[in-house]
């Protein structure tokens, strides 16, 4: 058995899943174990909620890919897994991005978290430096959100070569305080990039090989300033492409709420699969988002040349 620590939960898995916290100082029972079993969803009647390769049935949520195999998360504490290959061989590794991700995803929805498709950094290091301000009002985060290939992973690992520790990649996992104040959850110490994303932050960090999603992604190691604890989130940049051959440059604007409100629901993971099940909550949980976290349009160059340009931009708004 292997024992993690992500979202800050205990997590006890039969299936080694490289790229996460270990958790060596665990001796109780786990928040959520990840066991090898049978999967079946041809036997699951009176599905709330059917797609192409997942279905939602009371507390249980079923996927399954071809060639690659099936999950079943119950209850937000179980995950059952059922792989097409034998798990001794490197097929092995084409589970690992599911699991860590949709998977993750879904299960931590199922634990009551708001989780969104975006990325993390802590800005209190950043902040500090160049702020000078009290550290005990700078215990936050800033979250990127956006389109797949818009560059949410790319602009949190330039971040943290610039000396912002990374918070989460992927799966933005949020809960609410008392006073309806957002906080972020630390995911995991790495982040999914293009290769050619990777190759301009190498110098600074590893690739996780032989790790690599089916869409191209390699697991990029971002461990040596990673930030395990909770953060307050503080705002939220909607990220754009935009072409620098048409005029365009890289800068912020601020969103009207109701652009704020559509974008946080559509990156939300529960609006997926979860449409006619827990969307009034999903719903009410981005609109407490909305009311407590400034949400602005970051429009991204599509150019590596000019990512200082976005690092600065970012700086200047937080200052």
């Amino acid at each position: 058995m292997f024992i993690y620590k992500a979202f800050g939960l205990e997590i006890a898995s039969e299936i080694e899943l490289p790229g996460m916290i270990g958790n060596r100082l665990w001796g109780g029972d786990p928040d959520v174990r990840i066991i090898l079993g049978e999967v079946d969803q041809s036997l699951v009647t009176g599905a709330e909620v059917e797609g192409a390769n997942y279905l939602v049935s009371g507390d249980d949520v079923y996927l399954w890919w071809d060639d690659i195999g099936k999950v079943r998360i119950s209850k937000g504490e179980m995950v059952t897994v059922e792989p097409v290959a034998d798990l001794e061989g490197s097929d092995e590794l084409n589970l690992i991005p599911f699991i860590l991700g949709p998977v993750m995803a879904l299960l931590l929805h199922q634990r009551g978290f708001l989780v969104l498709h975006g990325s993390a950094v802590n800005v209190t290091r950043g902040k500090d430096s160049l702020g000078g301000r009290d550290l005990a009002e700078l215990a936050s985060a800033v979250a990127f959100l956006g389109h797949r290939g818009n560059g949410k992973s790319t602009t949190a690992i330039h971040l943290y070569v610039e000396g912002y520790p990374l918070v989460a990649d992927d799966i933005l996992a949020i809960k609410f305080t008392g006073d309806g104040n957002p906080v972020v959850y630390p995911g995991y110490p790495h982040v999914r990039l293009s290769d050619e994303a990777y190759h301009q932050v190498k110098s600074h960090t590893d690739i996780l090989t032989p790790i690599r999603t089916l869409a191209g992604k390699v697991f990029c190691d971002a461990s040596c300033e990673f930030s395990p604890e909770p953060v307050h989130l503080e705002r939220i940049y909607v990220i754009e492409r935009i072409l620098k051959e048409e005029g365009g440059s890289t800068g912020i604007s601020v969103l009207k709420s109701q652009e704020n409100l559509i974008d946080l629901i559509r990156h939300s993971v529960a609006n997926r699969i979860f449409q006619h099940t827990t969307q009034k909550e999903n719903l009410l949980n981005c609109a407490q988002l909305v009311n407590n976290v400034p949400v602005k349009r970051l429009e991204l160059v599509h150019s590596f040349k000019d990512i200082q340009d976005l690092i600065d931009a970012i700086v200047a708004d937080l200052e």
